[in-house]
């Protein structure tokens, strides 16, 4: 008897004290600024504007290149970085990022851009995942700027 109590108390305590702040939906305007990638070596501390378009999409434009010199030979400011961010449920969203060198990879019929899952870790960060992995757990982030 003892040992049932126990385990309904384990269960109800756990259910009251979930937090579902996570959850709630989160405003796509809250990607509206700029932003600064991190986490990747050659693309670090290339800043993008993330605004709406004329179609109310949310897109991505370059600002400000880093000193990569692959960055500077095939990207040049205010070309379009993400081309689309989508949602998925309240508090996930998709990026899509344009690769660098585009144009070379389509001459053989490569992919011209990459997927991510998105979360935002907090109000000024939201971190990218590809596969299986936990973007709100990810090294590879957009850290606001304005």
């Amino acid at each position: 008897m003892i040992k049932r109590l126990l385990i309904y108390s384990v269960i109800i305590f756990s259910f009251t004290n979930c937090t579902t702040d996570k959850f709630e939906k989160i405003p796509e305007d809250r990607f509206i600024g700029i932003w600064e990638l991190r986490g990747r070596p050659m693309f670090e501390g290339i800043k993008i504007l993330i605004e709406k378009n004329d179609n109310d999409e949310l897109i991505g434009k370059i600002v400000e290149l880093n000193n990569n010199k692959y960055v500077r030979l095939f990207a040049d400011s205010a070309d379009i970085w993400i081309s689309n961010i989508k949602r998925v449920s309240n508090y996930q969203f998709r990026l899509t990022e344009k690769k660098i060198a585009k144009e070379l990879f389509s001459l053989y019929g490569l992919n011209t851009s990459t997927e991510f899952k998105i979360e935002f870790i907090d109000n000024n960060t939201f971190g990218l995942a590809t596969g299986n992995s936990d973007p709100s757990k990810s090294d590879i982030f957009y850290k606001r700027l304005e």
